[in-house]
């Protein structure tokens, strides 16, 4: 199966169209997104109904997860630009919409592949963990069943291997043909969609053909000038549109 993954969308629908556009041009059977639909961006309403409208598979993220946190009194531990485009999220989303990023599941398992948004350290919600070493990267695989997994949240594009032999090796995502007749095991992170934080401002994704262990990672270009225009009309943090054309 020839498959696409993507996530850390954050509510940027112009990047979210445009991977998109590329997936399936590319000829992906089955698309899977690592949560984060919204946060950050100015259309989080948008990007839901796109994914929805597709039938996207889709695992919840941490931003996803807070917006869904309506208490009077936030003390969610985050940076304030966070928290405030996470409020105002709250106040752009139908009742509809609340309730289908309440039914996604924190982690989905398809054929011999698992995806989850952050680490399979913690599927609840209780906490978040990066996986940007690989120490972090030693409790997720202690828990991953399956040969190949995928997860978000980092926002880079990163490959995990880990080996009887080598250890857990860490390398930014090249094109790479993973050895599915070995007994290693492989996490994938296709880096983000709306908010790259690898110095690259372009959309990312991958795409892997489950039957070769194929890896293809894609980039694409969007309009950013407009993503950034929207942004700034909503009131949210200048910082937010700054980054998306730094890729920090």
């Amino acid at each position: 199966m020839l498959l696409g993954v993507l996530g850390d969308i954050h509510g940027n629908i112009e990047a979210l169209t445009s991977v998109y556009d590329k997936l399936i041009g590319l000829g992906c059977q089955r698309l899977v997104c690592l949560g984060d639909i919204v946060g950050y961006g100015a259309s989080p309403g948008e990007c839901i109904d796109f994914l929805r409208d597709r039938d996207i598979t889709c695992v919840k993220g941490n931003h996803d997860f807070f917006a869904l946190d309506h208490q009077e009194k936030i003390d969610w531990e985050m940076q304030d630009y966070t928290r405030d485009a996470i409020i105002w999220t709250q106040g752009q989303l139908t009742e509809e919409q609340f309730n289908w990023l309440e039914t996604l599941p924190f982690s989905v398992k398809i054929d011999d592949m698992q995806f989850v948004h952050s680490s399979m350290e913690t599927l609840e919600g209780e906490y978040w963990p990066y996986i940007m070493d690989p120490k972090a990267a030693q409790f997720h695989f202690y828990l991953q069943e399956c040969q190949v997994a995928f997860c978000g949240h980092i926002h880079i594009p990163l490959l995990f291997t880990c080996s009887e032999s080598n250890g857990i090796k860490m390398e930014m995502l090249k094109a790479v043909s993973l050895d599915l007749q070995s007994d290693n095991k492989y996490l994938i992170s296709p880096g983000a969609v709306g908010q790259p934080r690898d110095l690259d401002w372009r959309a990312s994704a991958v795409v892997y053909d489950s039957l070769s262990g194929r890896v293809e990672p894609i980039r694409m270009e969007y309009d950013v000038a407009m993503t950034k225009e929207k942004i700034i009309a909503a009131g949210l943090s200048e910082d937010l549109a700054e980054r998306l054309s730094s890729g920090t």
